[in-house]
């Protein structure tokens, strides 16, 4: 308050009209209040407190190393990865599930789709394990990659190394590459079409340049932001931005052809936010700021940029930054030598102090109230902070739309004169680029046919026939294109088409078309929630007949491969129903043999 009095002197003694006074004054007034109350923002009190350093651990495990990596959040807990090159897995409350080597030396870039995990070794090489800790494929990008993979809708995953932008699909075929101007240190960032942007590491006049990129490797356009971004961060409504001025926004993308800012809003700080976590439980974002010596978290309404909070929770500088996610019951933040969890109306549940950070280095928070502690003697430390209430499981929906891409329009007219989508120079054209990948902007046309068509083939099972004569069936009647079209489905390592396969195969699919239709689908290996096998089961059970061996055959290799794909207990479980239901004796011995052969296989996957 000194100097606001020292300054209304100063004024007071300037040659001004005393309305110019009296305006000057009043403003001046207002920009001292407005920071009295940031700089005076409430220290809350927690609600209780904890120190870790004395406190006895919930539960302990061995990880066989230091851990290199962050801890990475699973739906049976997390991983990390060891610079002993294991892979560990365990459950929020303390209990290894698997324990796998890797091979090449470990980096701390490591990124989650589902329950798979994308690991980078040797600094240039991609790998992708699924969940039982197996390695399905390794990559080499021959670039030194410079942040964690961020993986998209339908499973593309984008990776990224000082001047260069890389693609691959889930089968580790590389889909494109770029070359670019220097990147920044910040991850591509997700925009709420599919497209992404890749910060450049060098400023134009002082302003921040972002370049958009299209899913399938396309330059859309440079962004340059008002100023120089501080932390970014993906969300399901766009990307979330703060400036180092302390301003905030969200750039998304509304279909138009130049992305653009939903909002900007200023913070009330002189600096820009350390860090933005967004919550799907509540659909808000909260930035954290640095305040003087305190940690300020400014909740915003995502949609809007309302501010609705703005409390201090700690002491935590961004050097001394650790971890900040989204909790079922509010935000979690972690510095070197403190953590907290609080809600968005201020509340901390509580304020815990950490042991010497020269004893540990990664942490990690559960959805069940954990902090876990990776610590230097090969052990991970789990606390339980307080306990879990019904209402604080989260309610995390997965994304609805998987696809990039949608079918072209079905004409009836062109159908009818013979005239298809694809035609066998297009098919043969789509198949050597699959086959050596690197085929770009090319995928979407790609993707856009093989869409449309496999579509046509469900209508035409599913429904009457649309074509000229309704006892004809073009699809039936076109075997070797029928089965170029199946083949093509199963090679474009996007997840969307692993949904298609088990529609055709729950629908009354000719039986001269099941055998590819299994066949190809087994190739394809990815069956997200498992309806692949389950569409396959019932075939066993209530469709095939027994003396059909090549067909039950087909299906042993199918589901082997599917299981080994996957990596998932319970797929694992359904496909050994399938292959023991087909050790009855009303099957052929060479079945029965051919099962028993596979099943043993599918024992080998479940040894640690």
């Amino acid at each position: 308050m000194n100097d606001f009095n020292t300054l209304i002197k100063t004024f007071s003694q300037m040659k001004l009209s005393p309305h110019s006074k009296k305006n000057l004054i009043k403003n001046v007034f207002l920009i001292f209040v407005f920071q009295s109350l940031i700089l005076t923002l409430p220290a809350q009190q927690a609600l209780h407190t904890a120190d870790l350093n004395s406190r006895e651990p919930s539960w302990q495990a061995v990880i066989g190393g230091v851990a290199v990596s962050p801890c990475i959040e699973t739906s049976y807990g997390v991983a990390l990865l060891s610079d002993g090159r294991l892979l560990s897995a365990c459950t929020g409350s303390g209990t290894v599930i698997w324990q796998r080597s890797i091979k090449g030396r470990p980096s701390p870039y490591i990124s989650s789709f589902g329950d798979f995990l994308y690991v980078v070794t040797d600094g240039t090489k991609l790998n992708l394990v699924n969940p039982s800790g197996k390695t399905i494929w390794t990559a080499n990008t021959q670039f030194q990659i410079t942040a964690s993979p961020v993986v998209a809708l339908d499973g593309r995953v984008f990776v990224q190394g000082k001047n260069k932008i890389a693609c691959y699909g889930l089968d580790g075929k590389r889909k494109w590459q770029k070359s670019t101007a220097e990147l920044g240190t910040f991850s591509i960032s997700l925009l709420n079409d599919g497209t992404f942007l890749a910060f450049l590491k060098a400023p134009k006049s002082n302003q921040t340049v972002a370049s958009r990129y299209s899913p399938f490797g396309q330059w859309l356009e440079d962004i340059t932001f008002s100023g120089i971004v501080s932390s970014a961060e993906s969300c399901e409504k766009g990307v979330l931005v703060s400036l180092k001025n302390g301003s905030t926004g969200l750039v998304c993308s509304d279909g138009s052809a130049n992305a653009a800012s939903k909002w900007v809003n200023g913070s009330g700080n002189t600096n820009g936010a350390f860090k933005i976590c967004y919550s799907r439980t509540s659909g808000n974002t909260a930035f954290f700021f640095q305040n003087g010596s305190r940690t300020e978290a400014v909740i915003v309404r995502t949609d809007s940029g309302e501010i609705l909070n703005r409390f201090q929770v700690g002491s935590i500088a961004s050097s001394d930054f650790r971890l900040a996610r989204a909790t079922p019951s509010g935000y979690f933040i972690s510095g070197t030598y403190s953590a907290c969890e609080f809600s968005e109306d201020g509340t901390i549940f509580y304020a815990a102090s950490l042991p010497p950070a020269a004893k540990w280095n990664s942490i990690f928070y559960t959805d069940k109230n954990y902090i876990i502690l990776a610590m230097k003697d090969w052990s991970m430390k789990g606390f339980l902070m307080k306990q879990t209430t019904e209402n604080s499981a989260r309610k995390i929906s997965s994304p609805k739309k998987i696809s990039y891409v949608e079918a072209r329009a079905y004409d009836s007219t062109a159908m009818e004169l013979g005239i298809r989508p694809l035609t066998n120079q297009k098919m043969a054209e789509i198949s050597q680029a699959f086959e050596a990948g690197d085929y770009g902007q090319q995928e979407q046309e790609y993707l856009e046919l093989l869409k449309t068509e496999a579509g046509n083939f469900l209508a035409s099972y599913a429904t009457v026939s649309n074509f000229s004569d309704s006892s004809e069936n073009f699809f039936s009647e076109n075997a070797v294109y029928t089965q170029n079209l199946l083949y093509l489905m199963s090679k474009t390592g996007t997840r969307e088409f692993s949904t298609l396969y088990s529609r055709l195969l729950s629908s009354q699919i000719e039986r001269g078309q099941l055998l590819s239709i299994i066949s190809y689908a087994g190739d394809m290996g990815y069956d997200e929630d498992g309806q692949t096998l389950e569409a396959i089961e019932n075939l066993v059970v209530n469709v095939i007949k027994p003396t059909e061996t090549t067909t039950l055959k087909s299906i042993c290799d199918a589901t082997y491969k599917i299981c080994l794909f996957m990596g998932r207990p319970a797929l694992n479980r359904r496909g050994k129903n399938i292959l023991t239901h087909l050790f009855y004796p009303q099957y052929d011995k060479n079945v029965r043999d051919y099962a028993r052969v596979t099943l043993e296989r599918m024992m080998d996957l479940e040894k640690k």
